[in-house]
C-alpha cells in the first residue's frame, strides 16, 4: 500500500506541486495576516485572574470616564535649563493635545499647565526637564493607540532649537519593541534563507538541489502563517516570538528532513538510475525516520499549549508548522525530486554520489566509545559538570534591555530617570476594596495611616491617595496641627485676658479711691459727686474689657471642647490598637504614650473647668457692673438718693470684687491648662505617631471632594493608591518593594476600620513579580510534559525503556551545561543583569525538541543494524554512516538559529546563542561520545522489550 502511494506521488508530481502552490495562494488571500495580529497582541500574557489584572479592572471602575488604558510621556529637556520659549511651546502643545480629547485614541492630557497645583510633579527641580502625560483609550498594542503614538510623534516636531523631545511610557516602549521585533524578523528571514542556501550548496555541491528544501519550506511557511493566524480566532496565543520560531524551526528541522530524503534519493538513484524506484526505496526507509523526528518536535511544541503562561503557549503554533512541513516533506519534496530527477544534483555525476558515506572521524569515535565507555562518561562528567555550576538562573525582566538604547522611548525613559526618578514612569497602582463605603472619616483615617506606613519603606519615593492627593500628608487634618492651632488660639486668648486683668487692676485702684469717698459721704456730697464721675468712667473701661473677656471665654470654651473631642478620639484609637495588638501593652513607648494621653486628657478637663468658672465669673461680673453704674447714676442725679446710691454702690463693689477674684482664678486655670496642652502636644510630636481628625466640614470641602472623586469610587467601595518607587521599576529591588508595599498595607489596614478590606497591586513592577513566579513554575510543569511526551515517542520508535531514559538525561545535562556557558558569557563577561526571563525556557524547549532528532537519526540506524550480541558493531556502523548527516543537520539548525542573533532583540540574541552552543555541543560531544558510550555500556539492556529485526529486503535499506 505504501509503495502504491509513493508511485502515485511520482505520477502526480505536477499536480502535487500545483496543489501546494494553490493552497499557499489561498492562505495568502483568504487567511488573516499573522504579522498584523502579533502587532496588536499584548506581549505580557499575564493570566486574567492574576492580581495585577484584577487590580487594573477594579481601578477602571473608579472613574471610567477619565481612566486611560495606556499612556505616553512627552519628555522635554534642555541642557542648562528651560527658558520662556520652551515653556511657551510646551503650553501650546498641551493645549493642542487637550483639544484631541476623545479623538483618534487620545483621552487625556496632564501637565503643569492643565493642573498648576501639580506643577512640581511635572517639572524637575533643576529646571532642565518637564513632562507632559498623554493618556490613550486603548491598550499599548491596540492599533488605534499605535496610530495615536505615530500622530504624537509628528506633533512634537518643530520644538525650539537646542531642546530635546522624546516619547516614553508604556505605549511608545511597546511600539518600539514591536517595530524592533518586526525589523529583526525581516533580517532573520533573509539571513536564514542565505545561510541555508550556502550550507546546502556546500553539502550538495549543486546549485539545483538547495531549491528543493527551500521551495518545500517556503510554501510550508506561507501556509503555516495563515493557519496560525486563523487559529488565533479560536484562542491560540501568538507573540513576537511566534514568527521567529516558525522561521528558525521550520527552516532548521525542515531542511534536515529534506537532506535525509535528498541524500538517500541520491544514493538510491546511483543503484540503477530509475528515479521512481529510487524514490520508493527512499520514502520507504528514510520516511519513517523523518516521521518520528517530526513527531518528537510536534509533540514538544504541541504540549506547550498546556502551559498556563500565554507567552510560553505562543510557541504552540510551531507544532502546526512542523505538521505542515512533515506533510510537505513526504509529498512535495518527492514530487520535486521527480520533477528535477537527476538534474537535482547537477553538475555532479550520480555515480559519484553515495550520500555521506562512512565518516572516518565518527568511526574513530565509535571505536573509542566501544573500548572505553566508562572512561568517556567519567571524563565528560568531570569536564562538563563544573560548567553547570555557572548556571544560577539569573533572570532580567527589563523590557528596555530588549531594544536598542538609541531608540527614543529608551532615551526618554533615561531622561525621566535622571530628572525625576524612574518610578515616575511606571508607578504602582493599588486597588483597595471594602464592603462598606470608604468615604467616611474613619476609613480615610485608616487610609492615611496605611499611606504613612508605605511611605516609610526604603524603596518608596511617594504615596498618592485620597488623603494625600499631592503625595504629602494633609497637615490641616492631623491632631498635632490642630492642637498647635488650638494652642495659638489659647495664647491669643490669654493675651486678651491679660489686658483685661490690667484694666481690672486700674479699675480696682479707682474703685478703692471711690470707696474711700463713699465712706466720707457725710463730709461732702460735692466731693462725692466728682469721685462718682471718676468711678463711672472707670466702670466704662471695665465694661469694655469685660466684653472682650466674654468673647474670649466663648472662644476658649469652643477650642477646649474641640480639643476634648480630639483627646477622646485619640483615647479610643489607642484602646482599639491595644485590643488588636495586646502585645503592645508591655511596650515602653506605648506606656509612655498612654501616660502622655492621660496627661493631655486631664489637662484638657482642668482647662475646661477653668473655662467654665471664667464664664460663670463673667456672668456674675456683668450684673455687678450694671448695678454699680446704676448707683452712680442715681448718686449723680440727686443728693437725696445719695445714701441709697452709696449702699448700692457698696453692694456692686462687693460683687465686682468677687467677680474679679473668680476671673483671676479662671485665668490661672487657663494658664495651667495651656501649659499641660503644650506639654502633651510635645509628647505626641516626640512619639512620632500622627493622629488624624477629619471634621465633617473638611470632608465636605470642594478640594477634598475632588480628591475623593479621583481616588475613590462613587459608592466608596473601591479606592486607589498610587505608589511612586524610588528604584528602577524593572529592577529586583522594585520586585522586593512590591511585596513590602502589599504587606505594609494589609498589616496597617488589619488594625483599623478597614480590617476586612482586600488589597490588589498592579503596575509594571507588580506584573514582573507575577511573571517571575508564574514563568518559573510553568517552566517546571511544561518541561516535564515535554520530556514525558518525547519519552513516549522514543519508546514507541526504539521499543525500549532504557534508551529513551539516557537519551533524555543526556539532553537535560546538555541543557544545563549550555545554560552555564550562556549565563557566564552574558552576565559575567558582558555585564548583563541576567538572562532574559524567557530565554531559558525556549532554549530548553528547542534543545530538547530538536536535539532529540540527532538521537533519532543515530538510534534508528543503531536499531536497524542491531543483532543479538552485536551492540558494538551496530553502534559503529550507525555512527560511521549517520555521523555526516548529524553534522550537516546540526550546522544547518545552528545556522538558522544563529540568524536570530542578528534580530536586534536581546531575548532572541540570547536564545539564538544558547541554541547554537547547545546543538553543536550535543551533536559532537554527546552524540559522538556520550550516547554511544551509554549504548555500549548497557549492552543488551538497551532492548528491554522488543526483538531484533530481520534482514531487510534491500541490503542498503536502512532508516538513514
Amino acid at each position: 500500500m505504501l509503495e502504491r502511494f509513493i508511485r502515485g506521488l511520482a505520477r502526480a508530481k505536477w499536480a502535487i506541486l500545483l496543489g501546494w502552490l494553490a493552497i499557499a495562494a489561498v492562505a495568502v488571500l483568504a487567511l488573516p495576516d499573522l504579522a498584523s495580529i502579533v502587532r496588536q497582541t499584548e506581549q505580557k500574557f499575564v493570566p486574567a485572574d492574576s492580581e495585577s489584572v484584577v487590580a487594573k479592572n477594579m481601578l477602571a471602575r473608579i472613574n471610567p470616564e477619565s481612566t486611560t488604558r495606556s499612556s505616553a510621556i512627552l519628555v522635554y529637556s534642555r541642557e542648562g535649563g528651560m527658558n520662556d520659549q520652551d515653556r511657551a511651546w510646551l503650553k501650546a502643545k498641551a493645549s493642542e493635545l487637550a483639544g484631541l480629547d476623545g479623538k483618534d485614541g487620545f483621552k487625556s492630557v496632564q501637565s503643569a499647565y492643565e493642573t498648576p497645583e501639580l506643577a512640581s510633579k511635572f517639572r524637575s527641580k533643576d529646571g532642565t526637564t518637564e513632562m507632559l502625560i498623554v493618556g490613550f483609550s486603548g491598550t499599548d498594542n491596540d492599533a488605534l493607540t499605535q496610530d495615536a503614538v505615530d500622530s504624537l510623534n509628528e506633533r512634537i516636531k518643530g520644538a525650539p532649537e537646542g531642546s530635546k523631545v522624546e516619547l516614553t511610557g508604556s505605549a511608545p516602549i511597546g511600539k518600539d519593541f514591536q517595530e524592533s521585533s518586526s525589523n529583526g524578523l525581516k533580517k532573520t528571514e533573509l539571513l536564514t534563507v542565505g545561510l541555508v542556501l550556502v550550507i546546502l550548496l556546500i553539502v550538495f555541491r549543486s546549485p539545483v538541489a538547495p531549491f528543493v528544501p527551500l521551495i518545500t519550506i517556503g510554501i510550508s511557511l506561507v501556509i503555516t502563517r495563515g493557519l496560525v493566524a486563523a487559529a488565533t480566532h479560536w484562542g491560540m496565543p501568538v507573540s513576537s516570538f511566534t514568527e521567529s520560531f516558525l522561521i528558525a524551526v521550520m527552516f532548521g528541522a525542515g531542511t534536515d528532513y529534506c537532506i535525509l530524503l535528498i541524500q538517500r534519493f541520491r544514493e538510491e538513484l546511483s543503484r540503477d538510475g530509475d528515479k521512481v524506484e529510487a524514490l520508493v526505496r527512499t520514502v520507504r526507509t528514510v520516511g519513517k525516520t523523518v516521521a518520528f523526528s517530526a513527531s518528537t518536535v510536534f509533540v514538544a511544541f504541541f504540549l506547550i499549549g498546556f502551559a498556563q503562561f500565554g507567552l510560553y503557549q505562543s510557541a504552540v503554533g510551531v507544532s502546526i508548522g512542523v505538521a505542515v512541513t512533515l506533510i510537505a516533506g513526504l509529498t512535495l519534496t518527492p514530487a520535486l525530486l521527480m520533477i528535477f530527477g537527476q538534474a537535482t544534483f547537477w553538475p555532479s555525476r550520480i555515480a559519484d554520489g553515495q550520500g555521506h558515506g562512512e565518516s572516518k572521524m565518527w568511526n574513530a569515535m565509535a571505536s573509542l566509545a566501544a573500548r572505553r565507555p566508562v572512561a568517556i562518561l567519567l571524563v565528560t562528567v568531570i569536564l562538563l559538570a563544573p560548567l553547570t555550576l555557572l548556571y544560577h538562573n539569573k533572570r532580567s525582566f527589563d523590557d528596555l534591555a530588549e531594544i536598542s538604547p538609541s531608540l527614543g522611548s529608551v532615551q526618554g525613559f533615561r531622561q525621566v530617570e535622571r530628572s525625576f526618578g524612574s518610578g515616575e514612569v511606571f508607578p504602582l497602582s493599588i486597588a483597595i476594596t471594602s464592603d462598606a463605603s470608604m468615604r467616611t472619616p474613619e476609613a480615610l483615617a485608616a487610609m492615611e495611616t496605611a499611606s504613612a506606613s508605605v511611605a516609610k519603606l526604603s524603596g518608596v519615593k511617594e504615596v498618592r491617595s485620597a488623603v494625600r492627593p499631592l503625595g504629602v500628608q494633609l497637615a490641616d487634618l492631623t491632631v498635632t496641627d490642630q492642637l498647635t492651632k488650638t494652642s495659638e488660639a489659647l495664647q491669643q486668648l490669654k493675651e486678651g485676658v491679660d489686658k483685661v486683668a490690667g484694666g481690672l487692676t486700674d479699675a480696682e485702684s479707682s474703685i478703692a479711691g471711690g470707696q474711700g469717698d463713699v465712706d466720707k459721704l457725710a463730709g461732702g456730697l460735692r466731693t462725692m459727686a466728682g469721685k462718682t464721675k471718676e468711678a463711672q468712667a472707670g466702670l466704662d473701661r471695665i465694661y469694655g474689657g469685660l466684653q472682650q473677656a466674654s468673647k474670649g471665654a466663648e472662644q476658649l470654651a469652643g477650642g477646649v471642647g474641640q480639643s476634648v473631642s480630639v483627646s477622646d478620639s485619640m483615647s479610643s484609637d489607642l484602646t482599639a490598637l491595644l485590643k488588636s495588638h495586646p502585645e503592645l501593652k508591655d511596650d515602653a513607648s506605648m506606656r509612655k504614650l498612654m501616660a502622655t494621653q492621660q496627661g493631655l486628657s486631664d489637662g484638657l478637663k482642668q482647662l475646661k473647668g477653668g473655662a467654665d468658672r471664667l464664664s460663670s465669673s463673667f456672668s456674675q461680673l456683668n450684673p455687678g457692673v450694671a448695678k454699680v453704674a446704676g448707683g452712680l447714676g442715681q448718686l449723680a442725679s440727686g443728693q437725696t438718693d445719695a445714701a441709697d446710691g452709696a449702699a448700692k454702690l457698696g453692694t456692686g463693689l462687693k460683687n465686682l470684687t468677687g467677680g474679679l477674684s473668680a476671673g483671676a482664678q479662671g485665668l490661672g486655670d487657663v494658664s495651667k491648662g495651656l501649659a499641660q496642652v503644650k506639654e502633651a502636644e510635645q509628647s505626641i510630636g516626640d512619639s512620632q505617631i500622627p493622629g488624624w481628625n477629619l471634621p465633617q466640614s473638611a470632608l465636605d470641602s470642594p478640594e477634598l471632594q475632588q480628591a475623593l472623586d479621583y481616588y475613590i469610587a462613587k459608592d466608596g467601595k473601591t479606592a486607589k493608591i498610587d505608589v511612586v518607587l524610588a528604584v528602577n521599576p524593572y529592577s529586583p529591588e522594585a520586585q522586593d518593594t512590591v511585596g513590602q508595599v502589599r504587606d505594609a498595607l494589609r498589616h496597617s489596614l488589619s488594625g483599623s476600620s478597614l480590617a476586612d478590606a482586600k488589597v490588589y497591586v498592579s503596575g509594571t513592577s507588580a506584573q514582573i513579580s507575577e511573571l517571575k513566579s508564574l514563568s518559573k513554575s510553568d517552566f517546571m510543569r511544561t518541561g516535564a510534559f515535554v520530556l514525558i511526551g518525547i519519552f513516549i515517542v522514543l519508546m514507541i520508535m526504539l521499543r525500549s525503556l532504557l534508551a529513551p531514559l539516557y537519551l533524555l538525561l543526556s539532553l537535560v545535562f546538555n541543557f544545563l551545561v549550555t545554560m552555564g556557558i550562556v549565563e557566564f558569557t552574558f552576565v559575567k563577561l558582558l555585564g548583563k543583569e541576567g538572562l532574559s526571563w524567557s530565554a531559558s525556557f525556549f532554549i530548553f524547549l528547542i534543545i530538547v525538541a530538536l536535539g532529540v532528532d540527532y538521537s533519532i537519526f543515530l538510534m534508528a540506524r543503531f536499531k536497524e543494524e542491531y543483532r543479538p550480541g552485536g551492540i558494538r558493531q551496530a553502534m559503529t556502523k550507525a555512527m560511521s554512516t549517520t555521523g555526516g548527516v548529524i553534522v550537516s543537520a546540526a550546522v544547518i539548525m545552528g545556522g538558522t538559529f544563529a540568524a536570530l542573533m542578528m534580530s536586534g532583540v536581546n531575548t532572541l540574541l540570547q536564545i539564538g546563542a544558547g541554541i547554537v552552543v547547545g546543538l553543536i555541543l550535543y551533536a559532537f560531544v554527546f552524540m559522538g561520545l556520550v550516547v554511544p558510550a551509554l549504548a555500549n555500556l548497557f549492552g543488551e539492556a538497551n532492548w528491554f522489550f522488543g526483538k531484533a529485526r530481520k534482514k531487510k529486503k534491500y541490503e542498503g535499506e536502512t532508516n538513514v
